[in-house]
């Protein structure tokens, strides 16, 4: 009697987990033919049915359903609200699990977009502290510095960036990091230390599109301290690689004439008298 109870009973469990996997299924099956609302609303009701049973079956509906809706939300409805809220629960329950893995990689991307620059933070670093290994996880370590400098806090922002060379040297994003940190100094009005770290990332990632970027923003630099001949040099210098070569050239060229302006004419060089004239009312409209 005992054991056809005890038959009964799993059988009834199993069931009872099979339901929410078929839902699972049918949900999953829906949002690839479009039917993106009801799939998330199916999802839900998913959720919302298993509450807090436990077990391991349980959980790999539960894990799948968290996913999938907050796959919907952030992929196909555009509600980046709702995706943070269902990845943030996944992450939560189940911190180690796969799916949680690349709920974290889309997390602090939503955060940003409905301007949470702190749960972005949070949402990073928690990436890069639990699988610093897994790919990302270095995009995830500038994203904190961008981050960070975006909102002023200039020290912090080279600390990451710093970070992110020491834990990750041969990441294609280190020149990025690199120059960011330089960037920094260059934003906070620190002018020669700017200009010291635009050459240190020229000198280690020479011949780089990265390299060319630091020459540019050093002739930026040294034109705002007023020192156009140094900017000539490092606008030209920059020129073959940059990936904006006519801002670049603008630089350049406004440099130029400023230096021309300052130089001293001949009277009797007419030519260069009238240069000069067309060359100041130019600059004034600009």
């Amino acid at each position: 009697m005992r054991r056809t109870i005890s038959i009964a009973t799993t059988a009834l469990l199993l069931a009872a987990c099979g339901r929410p996997a078929a839902r699972l299924q049918h949900a999953r099956d829906l949002a690839l033919s479009g039917h993106h609302k009801t799939a998330l609303l199916e999802a839900r009701a998913i959720l919302l049915t298993l509450r807090d049973e436990q077990g391991e079956k349980v959980d790999a509906v539960r894990r799948g359903a968290l996913k999938l809706a907050g796959d919907l939300c952030a992929v196909y409805l555009d509600d980046p609200r709702c995706a943070a809220v269902e990845y943030r629960e996944l992450v939560k329950r189940y911190p180690t699990a796969s799916e949680a893995f690349e709920a974290r990689e889309r997390l602090g991307d939503l955060d940003m977009r409905i301007g949470d620059v702190k749960g972005a933070l949070e949402a990073w670093r928690d990436q890069v502290a639990t699988a610093p290994g897994r790919k990302g996880a270095d995009m995830a370590q500038l994203r904190i510095a961008r981050a960070l400098l975006d909102q002023g806090q200039f020290h912090d922002a080279r600390t990451a960036a710093s970070e992110l060379q020491r834990r990750w040297p041969k990441s294609s994003l280190a020149a990025a990091a690199a120059l960011l940190s330089a960037s920094s100094y260059h934003l906070s009005g620190r002018h020669p230390d700017a200009i010291a770290a635009y050459d240190a990332v020229e000198r280690k990632f020479h011949g780089t599109q990265k390299a060319a970027e630091a020459l540019f923003e050093k002739g930026n630099c040294m034109a705002e301290l007023g020192d156009d001949e140094g900017a000539v040099k490092a606008y030209t210098a920059a020129l073959p690689r940059h990936d904006s070569p006519d801002a670049v050239q603008f630089s350049l060229e406004r440099a130029e004439r400023r230096l021309q302006r300052g130089s001293p004419v001949s009277p009797h060089n007419m030519s260069a008298v009238w240069d000069r004239g067309f060359a100041q009312r130019r600059a004034s409209t600009h």
